[in-house]
């Protein structure tokens, strides 16, 4: 019962995750996608019919990923999403006592990055679907993410320009923003949900909550300042075009600092889970369950 069994770990995680998947709070999801479609793609979209051209229908989505205030929203809606995660109650200790510990703990792990990556599916799909009509599917940046601003300098400063900005679009192209963005962007919410795990196995869930809350504000705050300090947080580190300036091929911070960051961070919260659930006893699961 102690050691691992994969197929005990896949299956606890299946059936937790259909269970959140069902979930009634999955509604917020739709209002997430509303907020995404006014925010980011709206603007997009209008510079695209001012000028006449098309998009390049994975622009919305870079642009949300590369957004801060919405890189605010997006960790914000996931927390309330997997608020109850993991859910341990007293029908789980026993579950737990089953399946074993080590089985348990890889199946939430498990169940974390399905729900983080099929979050970020709906995000992206969210951004995409709407320009499949109007938009076109090429490793390049569209003439409005490049040549707006030397089109209508008046508009030069207006929401549709700043989402794509320079530093991003004269360092990367497009398919390789796209898959840094969901791939940065994930672990920076892996990191969150691993947090709340670990306090949870500690009982500290309330503790949780507060240090993630605290991990986006001060995140939040620094990228806002252009702080040093920001890339002591995970969010200037998921962001990309941080890392660059606006011309110039020097990164202002390699991108592999970032990646070896945010694994080390993700390894680190693993491998204290592992520990942690070797000691965790069930003797009260009052303030684990919130």
């Amino acid at each position: 019962m102690n050691g691992l069994n994969i197929k005990k770990a896949f299956s606890c995680a299946k059936t937790e995750f259909f269970k959140w998947v069902l979930d009634a709070r999955m509604i917020i999801l739709g209002v997430l996608l509303i907020f995404i479609y006014s925010f980011a793609i709206e603007p997009l979209k209008a510079n695209a019919m001012l000028m006449g051209e098309p998009l390049n229908i994975l622009e919305p989505f870079i642009a949300v990923a590369n957004s801060g205030a919405i890189l605010l929203i997006v960790p914000l809606v996931f927390l309330t999403l997997i608020a109850d995660f993991p859910k341990i109650d007293t029908n789980t200790i026993f579950y737990i006592s089953r399946v074993g510990r080590i089985n348990w703990l890889t199946g939430q792990i498990i169940k974390l990055i399905m729900m983080t990556l099929s979050y970020l599916a709906v995000i992206f799909f969210g951004a995409v679907i709407p320009m499949l009509r109007d938009g076109f599917w090429y490793n390049g940046w569209s003439n409005v993410a490049t040549k707006f601003a030397q089109r209508f300098p008046e508009k030069s400063g207006n929401f549709g320009v700043l989402l794509l900005p320079e530093n991003l679009i004269n360092q990367l192209s497009v398919f390789n923003a796209a898959f840094k963005s969901y791939l940065l962007i994930f672990a920076y919410l892996l990191i969150l949900g691993l947090t709340l795990l670990n306090f949870s196995l500690l009982k500290k869930k309330t503790a949780g909550f507060v240090t993630c809350g605290a991990v986006i504000s001060l995140g939040t705050a620094f990228c806002s300042i252009k702080t040093r300090l920001m890339w002591t947080m995970p969010m200037a580190n998921s962001i990309i075009w941080l890392h660059y300036t606006r011309y110039f091929r020097e990164p202002i911070m390699p991108m592999w600092f970032s990646v070896c960051y945010l694994f080390v961070i993700i390894l680190l919260l693993l491998i204290f889970s592992y520990v942690a659930i070797r000691k965790f006893n069930y003797d009260n699961v009052t303030e684990v369950s919130m």
